[in-house]
């Protein structure tokens, strides 16, 4: 261990692995940017759907000839994909490791192409994680450092896993061997038991992005395997007055590939029981997230219910209907579905996409890795849960909609800022007031004026709440 009064510094090797959205594509036909490129908000509609096309997977893809789209590095800017909703870049989380690294060489980012399945992806993080530890080990200030700060513990790996990444980073305990090095893991917003979410957009793309056609939507999103592996394993699906686990036929009836549907839900089974080392886990609370789903003339249809159970048997109300209940979550992956195992769970009131940029979170990361216990103290202030910030993802040009805040009915305990992000430095108006309906609640009328990606931000809290909505013209 280090010396008594020496700052503790990283002195092991860590792997950061962002989110679905979260590394950077490149068609290396011509080195265009498809995912990550700055200055969205000068997209038309029809820019947008053909970057959407060309991440559709082609059939060579499918037949593991992949090559034609390289990933190159993490997101460095805002992005947003219909249904799943907007992503921030990792450059704080990341800038913060390595300021308390004993070196930044020892914090690696690993960028994959997300599209793609996570048993692929989980492959090639387990052989780089293995590459970077080992070169970690052969620096020079890593040699330095053991013989001044006298510690005794020889470095090993530390994942810092995002969303998907999580997912990445199980799939390496699933690997026999590959995981013997690792000494802990921190996770946050990974749908270890899936995501509604994913469903929808093997769906119809409903109000996913009102400008952009819905089937060309469904038929780019039906074509990934990565987004199969987001899908829900846990009993989402109304069926009656009770939920049960999807099956292939029920992916199949809302649009997905029937390969890919028996190969996700046999990958599913297979890494279910799968722990991690040493996992810290952040699970985001109180925003509204779907949890279930039923179909509806082929679309999957979302609701934030599920049947209340106690020790696995449906409760039931004196007339035979079940009890239901409302879990929340980050507005993308419900709190159920982000649990995992003896995982010390941390609750943080964030949305999804954001979970990884708070300052809180990221100080957490930061004292998790330096093996820093008292988390369970450290959950207790995160977030606070004490807000819930609703909006839709996406919006019409013009078209009106309603922030709504709920958890005060104060309007000066808080501020709404709605800032275009992605270059444009468009700031709109949004003024919250109570609500008449809700007495919990403020609310706010907003337009948004021009194209872009817009980040709904309210402070007041321990730390501010986004929410990040598109918009677009219709010109397809």
């Amino acid at each position: 261990m280090a010396r008594a009064g020496q700052k503790r510094l990283l002195h092991d090797a860590v792997v950061v692995v962002p989110g679905i959205m979260g590394s950077e594509l490149v068609d290396t036909a011509n080195d265009t940017k498809l995912w990550g490129a700055p200055h969205l908000f000068r997209y038309t509609a029809r820019m947008q759907l053909d970057r959407f096309r060309s991440l559709a997977l082609t059939d060579d893809e499918r037949a593991g000839r992949t090559g034609r789209i390289k990933p190159r590095g993490l997101l460095s800017v805002h992005e947003w994909f219909p249904n799943l909703g907007g992503i921030e870049p990792y450059s704080k989380l990341v800038g913060d490791l390595r300021a308390n690294a004993v070196h930044p060489q020892a914090v690696a980012t690993f960028a994959y192409d997300w599209r793609l399945s996570v048993q692929h992806n989980g492959s090639r993080l387990a052989e780089f994680a293995s590459h970077h530890l080992a070169a970690w080990r052969a620096h020079r200030e890593y040699g330095s450092h053991m013989v001044r700060s006298g510690e005794d513990r020889p470095g090993q790996l530390l994942f810092v896993a995002h969303s998907m990444g999580g997912l990445l980073v199980r799939e390496v305990f699933a690997t026999p061997g590959a995981a013997d090095e690792v000494a802990g893991v921190l996770t946050a917003g990974t749908p270890f038991a899936g995501s509604v979410k994913a469903a929808v957009v093997l769906s119809t793309g409903r109000n996913g992005a009102p400008w952009l056609p819905r089937e060309e939507l469904r038929t780019i999103g039906r074509t990934m395997p990565g987004l199969y592996d987001l899908l829900p394993g846990y009993r989402c699906l109304w069926d009656g007055d009770e939920t049960r686990r999807l099956a292939a036929a029920d992916l199949v009836a809302i649009g997905g590939d029937p390969d890919l549907a028996v190969e996700t839900l046999s990958w599913q089974q297979r890494l279910a029981d799968v722990q991690l080392r040493d996992h810290s886990l952040v699970v985001g609370v109180r925003q509204p997230t779907p949890a279930s789903m039923h179909i509806n003339s082929g679309e999957a249809v979302t609701s934030e219910e599920l049947p209340r159970r106690k020790d696995g048997i449906p409760l039931r109300h004196p007339d035979g209907s079940s009890m239901r209940q409302v879990l929340g979550g980050d507005g993308t992956v419900c709190t159920a579905a982000a649990q995992h195992g003896e995982a010390r769970e941390i609750p943080v009131a964030r949305k999804h996409g954001t979970l990884m940029s708070g300052n809180l979170v990221r100080n957490m990361a930061v004292s998790a890795l330096s093996r820093i216990r008292g988390l369970e103290e450290l959950g207790d202030i995160l977030g606070d849960g004490k807000f819930t910030l609703d909006a839709p993802e996406a919006v019409g040009l013009g078209e009106g909609f309603t922030i709504r805040l709920a958890g005060t009915s104060n309007p000066a305990a808080v501020n709404c800022t709605v800032e275009e992000v992605t270059g444009s430095r468009v700031t709109v108006p949004a003024p919250l007031r109570r609500d008449r309906e809700n007495a919990d609640t403020l609310s706010a009328a907003c337009v948004l004026p021009r194209p872009g990606l817009y980040r709904i931000e309210v402070s007041g809290g321990t730390e501010p709440l986004s929410h990040y909505i598109m918009t677009a013209a219709a010109d397809v």
